[in-house]
């Protein structure tokens, strides 16, 4: 292994790292915003403001897209216990 492998390996994982420590969190606020837009609010004269349902839909699909991320995350971590203790082979 010379250095260009080792400086192309650091690379990737300084890029994971950066999609799944700051990526996910920051697509989960965005997920936040949206569920903002899309609520109800109750105006101080006594009026509704409707959210708009596009948003929450939004929010929902972003909230999934976070969720399943986790998941296969986890799975990833406990792919090799799942295997040796359940017989499950996910990756």
């Amino acid at each position: 292994m010379n250095v260009a492998d080792t400086a192309l390996a650091v690379l990737r994982v300084l890029a994971a790292g950066l999609v799944f420590g700051a990526g996910l969190p920051a697509l989960f606020s965005f997920g936040i915003v949206l569920w903002s837009r899309g609520t109800d609010e109750a105006l101080a004269d006594g009026s509704v403001r409707h959210g708009s349902s596009g948003a929450r839909a939004g929010a929902m699909a972003v909230f999934a897209v976070v969720i399943v991320a986790v998941l296969i995350g986890v799975l990833w971590i406990t792919r090799k216990s799942l295997d040796h203790y359940l017989g499950i082979s996910l990756f």
